[in-house]
């Protein structure tokens, strides 16, 4: 039992934190554990969700993506502007899903084929993003959503938001990408020792270039939910969602040096923050004060990771 339990807490070291956290805001607050609130709780962060599926899998391969919070808002004001002149939501999807995949291309070759590196080149693609994000919009929110979208935002199943389902899918999606294809074992072992991957004959250029590809790709999604959460394409949607998207997945368990972790890890690691920031509301923290806590939890969580796993310091 007792070694069954420190298997798990190896696989999964965001678990008894999560339960800490839950049990003390149930106490706190008598609406924590009510099915609104949750509801509310798990559609707020869906966008953070499914960009976290695809910071994960950078970090699998030792990198960082600093543009995938920028990249999701220049996907949403592209999408927007598109549905706005257009009325199509399908043509709305397409283009946010493009927009960050042209994002994603574009890191991917630079650091894949190129060989520069990652952090000074997602920062310079995270301030294009961001540029073109602000110059479309003229820094104002895009009207003219369509009524699906929107209702689509509210929409859920068995209590459970629609934009939360979409997530979830890809999650599952990712977990067979990941640990049932050849590309998900290419992706850990040029996380795990890059030389070892060239030798054994894996593409690693084009292996890294698929995984930034992935992360834009996800990062495009993730601009468009972010429309269906607030109504409007929002020019600065992702400014403050880049250190919640890279505390989330590292809170996880998956480690920034690459060759440990898993999407599984970086669920649970959106849900502990998620509790966090919606337990802190509840029980009236301010917003400042709720800053200094999470960094502390981050300190705290990425140490207990780090020792139940046994990942390296980056």
């Amino acid at each position: 039992m007792l070694k069954t339990t420190v298997a798990s807490l190896k696989t999964y070291p965001a678990i008894p934190i999560i339960g800490a956290l839950a049990v003390a805001f149930s106490l706190l607050s008598p609406y924590f554990m009510t099915s609104g609130n949750i509801e509310a709780m798990l559609g707020a962060n869906a966008v953070v969700l499914i960009a976290a599926i695809g910071m994960t899998f950078v970090f699998l391969i030792g990198g960082i993506d600093l543009s995938i919070s920028t990249v999701i808002s220049a996907s949403a004001v592209i999408s927007g502007l598109v549905m706005a002149k257009t009325g199509s939501v399908p043509l709305g999807v397409l283009a946010a899903i493009v927009v960050g995949a042209v994002f994603g291309a574009v890191n991917g070759v630079l650091i894949g084929y190129l060989r520069l590196t990652p952090f000074i080149t997602t920062m310079a693609t995270q301030l294009i993003a961001r540029g073109i994000a602000f110059v479309l919009s003229a820094g104002i929110a895009v009207k003219g959503t369509p009524f699906w979208v929107m209702d689509f935002g509210f929409l859920s199943w068995f209590g459970i938001p629609a934009v939360t389902i979409v997530g979830l899918v890809l999650v599952i999606v990712s977990v067979i990408g990941l640990g049932m294809t050849t590309w998900g074992r290419h992706v850990m072992l040029v996380g795990s020792n890059p030389d070892a991957a060239r030798y054994t004959g894996i593409n690693v250029p084009f292996t890294e270039f698929t995984v930034y590809l992935v992360s834009g790709v996800l990062g495009g999604v993730a601009g468009f939910i972010s429309i269906a959460n607030l109504g409007n394409a929002i020019p600065g949607v992702g400014d403050t969602l880049l250190l919640i998207i890279i505390g989330a997945v590292v809170l996880g368990g998956t480690s920034m040096t690459g060759g440990e972790g898993s999407v599984e890890r970086t669920v649970l690691g959106v849900l502990l923050l998620a509790i966090l920031t919606n337990g802190l509301n509840l029980v009236g923290i301010p917003f400042y004060d709720q800053l200094i806590i999470q960094g502390i939890l981050i300190f705290f969580g990425t140490w207990l990771a780090m020792k139940f796993s046994g990942q390296r310091e980056a």
